[in-house]
């Protein structure tokens, strides 16, 4: 029960909470990189994992950015139904300091989060990310049992749900080269309020610029083993077009 619980609240809390505070007058030069979570651009991309698309959309607006995620699993659900997520973002900043409103789910899930990040430039190619995001999500699901009885075995469908408070703090540090390209890692953790329960992971991911205006990149996320998850490693293709 409490691997399900932890599972539901995982997926949700996976895309973490970026801000932006980039201005109009950061963005208008040639010299944006695409990896840094808070510059504003806009694009469209697609990313692909072993058995997952997800199409991925960024309209940004000087210091507003409004991002929307579609992900669509290959197999359907056990009830042959679309197994779908979704993540619809909202971000501002004020005097550098950036702030995230996010809504998140899938077909049994919503989570909803809100984020602060600050930039910390330590070099003209190295940059340091310190976040923190706090929210609320709720699951209902349906799960199979049986009562045994003498000579019989009734089989059953139990409605299930689960609410609890998340709370999730990490790092993002990037290296930022001179040709566009960069490197990043974002190791962080979360705190499921109702099971007690910290979850450790790590993304680690990069983008190659093979034009002005198209990337293609890639990213790693594994997350450790606790008392109730097994460890899991996931990994994505992306590109990326900009306009």
């Amino acid at each position: 029960m409490k691997k399900t619980l932890l599972t539901v609240t995982l997926c949700a809390m996976t895309a973490g909470a970026f801000a932006s505070n980039s201005t109009p007058a950061d963005t208008a030069g040639e010299d944006i990189n695409y990896g840094d979570p808070t510059a504003s651009f806009s694009t469209l991309g697609v990313s692909r994992s072993g058995d997952a698309t997800q199409l991925n959309g960024m309209l940004g607006m000087g210091n507003n950015i409004f991002q929307l995620d579609l992900g669509l699993a290959d197999k359907k659900t056990y009830d042959d139904k679309l197994d779908y997520n979704y993540r619809a973002r909202y971000f501002h900043v004020t005097d550098g300091l950036g702030v995230s409103v996010d809504v998140l789910g899938d077909r049994n899930s919503t989570t909803a989060l809100a984020g602060l990040i600050y930039k910390f430039q330590v070099t003209d190619n190295i940059m340091l990310f310190p976040m923190l995001s706090v929210g609320r999500t709720s699951a209902d699901w349906k799960e199979n049992g049986v009562n045994w009885n003498p000579g019989t075995a009734d089989i059953y469908v139990k409605d299930q749900n689960f609410d609890s408070n998340v709370y999730q703090a990490g790092l993002y540090g990037m290296y930022a080269f001179d040709a566009g390209h960069w490197l990043y890692a974002n190791p962080k953790s979360t705190y499921v309020q109702q099971t007690k329960e910290w979850i450790p992971q790590v993304e680690i991911g990069g983008g190659y610029m093979v034009s002005d205006v198209v990337s293609v990149g890639f990213k790693v996320e594994h997350t450790a083993e606790t008392k109730y998850l097994k460890k899991d490693t996931t990994g994505w293709l992306q590109a990326n077009y900009y306009f």
